[in-house]
């Protein structure tokens, strides 16, 4: 039986959820569709894929997305309680920091700058010449960065 969780406590709210048991915290993963158990074990919001739960938990783990807290007795020190924290603000930090990576390795040629930006050819080597966007050269091809071409784009704005 599948377990079901409001959607007041939704991962896009961006709150802190603990849990008792590790395995309930996997589930209210899996039902907000953030990871996919058994038998294909993903990280949905980056399409990664793991080979084992193992692995997939320590994903979570090392990107502080879930992590384990304890809460200790004054009376009883030695009587401790673990909580499984899940941090839904570090779901969308961990896609946000990853997506940027991977964009700040992404380059346009000038045509496809042109067809963006709506402008001929000879306007975007206008604009490569004149330092107006930044553009480097990969294997003698004028090339334009993502976050370069952002950039230009929102100080026009």
């Amino acid at each position: 039986m599948a377990v079901v969780f409001p959607d007041e406590i939704h991962p896009k709210y961006r709150l802190r959820m603990r849990f008792e048991h590790f395995a309930r915290a996997n589930q209210y993963l899996s039902h907000f569709k953030i990871v996919a158990l058994y038998p294909s074990y993903e990280f949905i919001p980056l399409d990664l894929k793991f080979n084992s739960i193992d692995d997939l938990n320590q994903f979570l783990l090392n990107r502080g997305i879930v992590y384990h807290e304890f809460d200790v007795s004054d009376t009883y020190p030695y009587i401790k309680k673990e909580f499984t924290i899940v941090d839904a603000r570090k779901i969308y930090d961990v896609e946000e920091s990853v997506s940027k990576y991977l964009l700040n390795y992404k380059f346009y040629s000038i045509n496809e700058v042109g067809e963006m930006l709506s402008c001929s050819r000879p306007t975007v080597y206008k604009m490569v010449h004149d330092h107006t966007l930044k553009a480097i050269r990969i294997h003698g091809q004028i090339r334009i960065n993502h976050l370069d071409l952002m950039a230009y784009i929102k100080s026009e704005k």
